[in-house]
């Protein structure tokens, strides 16, 4: 059954837009990084760990609104019902036009990041808006550029595919509790240790094993402290970026659990996803029990690591067109895994999709989809 193409378009613009988001908090967190001195890492981290943990705050936010704007939409598209009182709506009923415009407006804030003008009245969210505008050029990160995750050409192909008929469509709301999100100090307490010794530790324990070295002349100690100091910010960016979209991700996860209505759900990929990410991708809408979609359960299955941008998929038809990636993925798998199985078939699908990033570096996911 061929998927309306509102719901491909609003699931694109999704799924880049969460991406996008992480992109902004890792962004900031190696702008943050850059002043932590390798060779006094505990001393000089304070301001990191700081802007990390709030950065991770707003990015929660803005992760989870996304989230739940785009699952109200697509559930009121595929059923003609929608779950929990969306914003500025009466609690039992709202128009298709009002949940549109949320999911719009997400989506948009997100592409506007960085901008000092915030139309946020969160202090959470303008304070990172704000600080990511106000970035010095000699402070930006060259390891990240949000030039490369663009949201815009996307929020144009979503309004080419919104139907302006059925706009005053009267949605009836099934009653949902959306969950509450963590705040600063909630955050700190589940979070601040963990970026201290991923990042912060990491480098004080190797700079120190590094400085002691007797086999290592100077220079080379030197080269082999900055690889380190980058390693680490990369590590410590990552995470902000995880535990930040993370808060969207949970929250459909968590909605799809307890929703009797959802009847698939699959996993869909970051801009560039891992092999392994790719691998559950390829399994398509077969996810139904607990309605993981690999991201949690399972005796092979973590829920996300960091950098991963994968998100649910979720259908309410029992059979569904799945996005141009999974298919792709879907019909490569026999093909790459022909004559392997277990273990040989994901090392042969890993060897695949390495050599499809190096052959095509300038391609998203490193591959050539088409749908």
């Amino acid at each position: 059954m061929a998927t309306a193409a509102e719901v491909l378009a609003a699931e694109a613009l999704h799924q880049a837009a969460q991406a996008r988001l992480g992109f902004a908090a890792a962004f900031l967190a190696l702008a943050e990084w850059d002043a932590v001195n390798a060779t006094k890492a505990d001393e000089s981290s304070g301001q990191f760990l700081l802007f990390s943990l709030k950065a991770i705050v707003a990015i929660r936010k803005m992760s989870r609104r996304l989230a739940v704007t785009h699952y109200q939409l697509i559930r009121a598209l595929e059923t003609g019902r929608t779950l929990g009182v969306p914003e500025g709506s009466p609690q039992r009923a709202v128009t298709l036009d009002t949940l549109r415009a949320n999911f719009r407006d997400a989506a948009i804030d997100v592409a506007a990041l960085p901008s000092p003008r915030t139309r946020s009245d969160d202090p959470d969210i303008r304070w990172f808006e704000e600080t990511l505008a106000s970035i010095p050029p000699e402070r930006v990160p060259s390891a990240i550029s949000l030039d490369d995750l663009e949201v815009d050409p996307l929020i144009q192909d979503y309004l080419d595919a919104e139907d302006p008929t059925d706009a005053a469509k009267i949605i009836p709301v099934d009653k949902y509790d959306w969950p509450v999100d963590l705040d600063l100090d909630e955050v700190e307490d589940a979070y601040r240790e963990l970026l201290r010794k991923q990042a912060v530790a990491t480098v004080s324990t190797k700079v120190k094993d590094l400085r002691s070295s007797v086999d290592l002349s100077p220079d080379e100690v030197i080269g082999q402290i900055e690889e380190v100091h980058a390693s680490a910010g990369s590590i410590g960016s990552g995470i902000v970026d995880a535990l930040g979209v993370s808060a969207g991700r949970d929250a459909i996860i968590e909605a799809v659990k307890s929703d009797r209505l959802v009847l698939a759900v699959a996993r869909g990929t970051g801009p560039d996803p891992c092999a392994f990410c790719s691998m559950l991708a390829s399994r398509g809408f077969v996810y139904k029990s607990e309605a993981t979609a690999g991201f949690g359960g399972g005796e092979e299955i973590v829920k996300y690591h960091i950098h991963c941008h994968c998100y649910p998929i979720f259908r309410y038809l029992k059979e569904s067109e799945l996005p141009p990636l999974n298919r792709y993925f879907q019909e490569k798998w026999p093909e790459v895994t022909a004559g392997y199985g277990g273990n040989e078939a994901r090392k042969a699908w890993r060897r695949w999709i390495y050599a499809q990033r190096k052959a095509n570096p300038g391609a998203p996911h490193g591959v050539q989809v088409t749908s």
